[in-house]
């Protein structure tokens, strides 16, 4: 039986909150009398963020021939629910701050698999209609989260866990709940329900790993489920997972690469994606590549 998850988040003083100007951009991308000014004023009040979604705006992620140079001109091209897919996603990214110096965790392989997650999401949403493309997103990037809350509240359990699954022990969500007692897909749904995330959001990052969803069926579940299958299908574990047989995908593989458009898509635009967001370059699975 697992620990208690809301528990162990009550426990941690310095958490990090969803930054208030995200918050605000979730809510107000869902309210249909907002308008392009209101939402661009709301986003200009955190500088920091303003500047990666010009900067977003302005990369590969999205092509734009026409150059963004203000926040309002960035809401009118992307519109409203991809402004908000962008400031959650960019906000998340910069949520949890870290590496320890001698944390075998590797940070940047895990938002490369994140993100790469939330890109097949998003466009397997956009295929199927099966959920909304920034739901997809959303819960995409936030499906793992989970470990950096045990990375912040039990760092040694949490190291322990990682060297037994890169040591090729056990798999890495199998060494948590032998070193910590809790499992980091509960841990994301808390985190996200602290977070004020819509519930089915949080229901999403819990499920990630029943590989019995599907999109037709499951909804935005379905598609963040699969779309974690697909990017473990081609080993992108982050870098301190089990090497093995690839993982098995609840509907075909190649109905899945169609949708997403390949791996290599998928990858392409996740370097874009963090590069913008976060300033690291690309070096996320090289060695894969």
């Amino acid at each position: 039986m697992t620990k208690d998850p809301h528990a162990l988040l009550a426990t941690i003083d310095d958490l990090p909150p969803l930054p208030a100007v995200a918050a605000r951009v979730m809510a107000m991308a869902d309210d249909d009398k907002t308008s392009a000014l209101e939402l661009a004023q709301v986003l200009s009040a955190d500088q920091a963020l303003t500047a990666k979604l010009i900067k977003i705006s302005n990369g590969a992620y999205y092509g734009f021939a026409r150059r963004v140079s203000t926040v309002r001109e960035a809401v009118l091209v992307l519109g409203f629910k991809q402004v908000r897919q962008v400031a959650v996603g960019a906000s998340i990214l910069n949520s949890f701050k870290g590496p320890r110096r001698d944390d075998v965790f590797d940070l940047d392989l895990f938002w490369g698999h994140s993100v790469a997650v939330a890109i097949a999401a998003e466009l397997l949403a956009k295929k199927t209609r099966a959920s909304k493309p920034e739901d997809a997103f959303t819960a995409g990037i936030l499906h793992d989260i989970g470990r950096l809350v045990l990375r912040q509240a039990m760092p040694d359990q949490f190291r322990a866990a990682v060297v037994m699954a890169r040591a090729g022990e056990c798999t890495l969500g199998e060494a948590e709940m032998h070193t910590t007692g809790y499992r980091h897909d509960e841990l994301g749904r808390a985190l996200g329900e602290l977070w004020k995330f819509p519930g089915h959001l949080a229901d999403a990052v819990a499920c990630h790993h029943d590989t019995a969803l599907t999109p037709a069926k499951d909804g935005v579940a379905g598609v963040v489920a699969v779309a974690n299958a697909f990017v473990l299908h081609y080993g992108l574990y982050c870098g301190y997972d089990l090497d093995g047989e690839p993982a098995e995908l609840p509907v075909r593989l190649d109905e899945v690469e169609a949708a997403c458009g390949g791996i290599d898509r998928v990858l392409e635009r996740a370097f874009s994606f963090i590069e913008s967001a976060s300033g690291t370059p690309e070096k996320w699975y090289a060695a894969a590549s």
